[in-house]
């Protein structure tokens, strides 16, 4: 009981945390509102169901052994979110809201998500050889990926609609450009900040 206590606290403690995922999530439900924004949920899902996969079963052995597989996996991602942080803050208010925040985007970010990480090689016991045993563990943690997911578009379609602050789409969509930016840098560049 205790570890499922515990398993269920960490997971949701790491999907609530603000990330690169989860600033597209609340960016996505403040530009499109709550019912548009629902298709990013199971874009997040799908991504992290995909990297844990992958992580766990072909490329643990090269990531744990190889800093320079790590930091090209770290590159790749910083260099697709400062990408998508720049598209962001380009991105006129009216007319192209609803393509800022696509589910690609969510999943590719999601897939490269560190988070992803701490998924697959501490709070999910080892995958290889156990899926059987497995299947519970993921299918509680694709419920509160879908949870949470839904609680980052919620909190962002809550701002758009004035009903918690008065801020503006474009300064939410302004904020989450400038987070996706740093979120950039301190995923390329760990060590020199």
């Amino acid at each position: 009981m205790a570890d499922a206590v515990l398993f269920i606290f960490t997971s949701l403690a790491l999907l609530l945390t603000p990330g690169p995922t989860n600033t597209l999530l609340l960016v996505g439900g403040a530009a499109n509102g709550l019912k548009r924004s629902l298709w990013l949920a199971p874009a997040e899902l799908l991504g992290y169901l995909s990297a844990i996969h992958i992580l766990a079963l072909t490329v643990d052995p090269y990531v744990q052994q190889s800093s320079v597989v790590q930091a090209l996996l770290r590159l790749v991602l910083a260099l697709y979110l400062g990408f998508l942080a720049v598209r962001l803050w380009r991105t006129p208010q009216s007319g192209k809201s609803e393509y800022m925040v696509t589910p690609q985007r969510v999943f590719i970010v999601t897939l490269f998500n560190p988070k992803a990480l701490v998924f697959a090689f501490v709070v999910l016991p080892p995958l290889a050889g156990q899926w059987r045993a497995m299947l519970p563990h993921l299918a509680a943690l694709s419920l509160m990926i879908v949870i949470a997911s839904l609680c980052w578009i919620s909190f962002g379609a809550a701002l758009r609609s004035g009903k918690m602050f008065a801020i503006k789409s474009k300064t939410i969509q302004k904020i989450g450009s400038a987070v996706l930016l740093i979120f950039a840098v301190l995923i390329g560049f760990p060590k020199s900040l």
